[in-house]
């Protein structure tokens, strides 16, 4: 076997080195995440869960208003161009 059982990084561990290399490193030294600092990590991803989902409800919002700014625009347009019609 080329590599050993210690060289070898699961795909369970790619995540954990994604998200902070050092962290990764030092638990693959032995170290452990005190109960604060896991405390804290977690409410670091539930805030920037709720930023995204909040960034996700306001982008669509804003779509849903130019979609119907577009529709009275398109409207506004076409009652200018039948009025017009008309009159000739």
């Amino acid at each position: 076997m080329p590599f050993s059982d210690e060289d070898m990084i699961a795909a369970s561990e790619l995540r954990e080195y994604i998200y902070c290399e050092k962290a990764w490193f030092l638990t693959r030294q032995g170290f452990s995440v005190s109960r604060e600092a896991q405390a804290q990590r977690d409410a670091g991803v539930v805030y920037h869960e709720q930023r995204a989902a909040d960034t996700v409800r306001g982008t669509h919002s804003r779509t849903v208003v130019w979609i119907l700014l577009l529709i009275a625009a398109a409207i506004l347009l076409l009652a200018i161009y039948a009025l017009h019609s008309g009159g000739s």
